[in-house]
């Protein structure tokens, strides 16, 4: 099937603009709704563990101490927050789009693409646990109880969505977690 290009009007609206239009298409033809469907669930069910893995620590290791300043130490309007708990907190804010996309997956039945974020996930944090760069947050932050912490949240997140890991598989990509 040859797909045809945007108009420039179409190519001109933004994401959620554009989301807007295809409600907005299937609202006017239902007989597009099971089409939507097939290739929304393609979209979901399409995932690559290892550019996870990649991008999650790639993520990590882009929060340096400029990131961690305007969080820690004493506030404009009073108090104080600790360095380690604002590292935590940005760090947890790094991690919970992964797993908002391993709910999401599991919800919407792409099951296999939810495995393989979560285990991107948990590959990306296990490739980050002994850096030694102290510009970085995750130094910071206390290495490797950190991020051994945030993978109690991504099993945590897999289990409530009903996501197994394999057997074998923490003792083969990440053997300190075994």
């Amino acid at each position: 099937m040859m797909k045809k290009m945007l108009g420039p009007v179409v190519s001109a609206l933004s994401v959620a603009e554009r989301a807007d239009v295809l409600v907005a298409l299937i609202e006017a033809h239902p007989e597009l709704a099971d089409e939507a469907e097939r290739l929304a669930g393609s979209l979901l069910g399409d995932h690559d563990r290892e550019r996870t893995a990649h991008t999650v620590a790639a993520e990590l290791r882009r929060l340096h101490l400029e990131d961690l300043a305007d969080r820690a130490g004493p506030q404009w309007g009073g108090g104080y927050v600790d360095p380690i708990d604002a590292a935590y907190e940005l760090i947890q804010e790094a991690v919970q789009p992964y797993l908002d996309d391993v709910t999401r997956r599991a919800r919407a039945g792409a099951r296999a693409a939810a495995l393989e974020v979560g285990l991107g996930l948990l590959s990306g944090l296990y490739g980050c646990r002994h850096e030694d760069d102290h510009d970085l947050v995750l130094v910071q932050a206390g290495l490797p109880d950190v991020i051994d912490h945030q993978v109690d949240h991504v099993i945590a997140a897999m289990d409530k969505a009903g996501l197994s890991i394999p057997d074998g598989w923490m003792a083969d990509q990440c053997p300190e977690w075994t």
